[in-house]
């Protein structure tokens, strides 16, 4: 279960660090039209979202008594995160 919780942390940051990136504008040029101000309110909002359901699926996991609970706890509609060896990600049995 540790894994998977290392596996979604590991993946927010990664996620982070992707958007972080976006919101730097090229130099001496404006981003589509929007000001900084707009680009970091909607990064600031994303980032809510997703922190949001990050805590969901964490309390959610905390309180799985077993693996198929744990399975039950993963975002829908998501693909790929596959872990290798025996982890919780598609495929896992």
């Amino acid at each position: 279960m540790k894994k998977a919780l290392y596996l979604a942390l590991a993946l927010m940051g990664t996620t982070t660090a992707a958007i972080a990136q976006q919101g730097t504008p090229p130099a001496g040029g404006d981003k589509g039209g929007q000001s900084f101000e707009q680009r970091k309110a909607q990064m600031l909002k994303r980032m809510e979202e997703r922190m949001q359901a990050m805590q969901k699926t964490h309390d959610c996991l905390a309180q799985a008594q077993d693996e198929k609970a744990a399975r039950a706890c993963r975002p829908k509609g998501r693909t790929g995160g596959h872990m290798e060896g025996g982890g919780m990600g598609p495929g896992a049995h």
